[in-house]
């Protein structure tokens, strides 16, 4: 009998050591789904930061030459008004100064520089309306003239045109 009680403790023992390993397993296994999953979110949301910071580094590049080109505008400015004031078209200097005029522009052109059309209505996100006046030719808000060009640089305004808009009631050309 005393064979048996020992045969029956040492299954017991044998029962007992099973069942505290298989529960060790259950939970290295249930520790290694949850390092799994946690190595996934750490994943994706290391993929996040990079992907925020590419587009970051993308948008810098994009418009680190923004400030340059709005100083370069204004020497555009000034190149068209020398152009516009010069006395004989027919010299060289005329010539010479058209020329590089035309390389400057087609140059800024090239970096992401754009002329605002100034055909048509006034856009308010594009054009500034520095008057209004009447004119029987032309509707409500549109623009009858041009006082100085617009620019905008890869897709965003630097300096709207300033524009003349056409109003058929001269009354309201006071109002603000």
């Amino acid at each position: 009998m005393e064979e048996k009680n020992e045969n029956s403790s040492e299954i017991n023992e044998n029962k007992n050591e099973s069942e505290n390993k298989n529960q060790i397993i259950e939970e290295y296994e249930k520790r290694n789904k949850e390092l799994e999953e946690y190595a996934k979110r750490m994943k994706a949301s290391l993929e996040n930061l990079r992907r925020e910071k590419e587009e970051e580094v993308n948008y810098a590049i994009s418009y680190a030459n923004q400030k340059l080109v709005e100083k370069l505008v204004e020497v555009l400015d000034e190149m068209e008004r020398l152009l516009n004031n010069f006395s004989n078209k027919d010299s060289l200097d005329y010539v010479a100064l058209q020329m590089m005029y035309k390389k400057f522009k087609n140059t800024l052109e090239a970096e992401g520089l754009k002329k605002i059309e100034t055909n048509g209505k006034f856009d308010p996100f594009e054009h500034d309306a520095i008057e209004r006046v009447e004119s029987p030719n032309h509707e409500d808000w549109d623009i009858v003239e041009v006082t100085q060009n617009g620019y905008k640089f890869r897709n965003k305004v630097i300096r709207p045109a300033k524009v003349k808009v056409a109003m058929h009631n001269s009354s309201n050309s006071n109002e603000g």
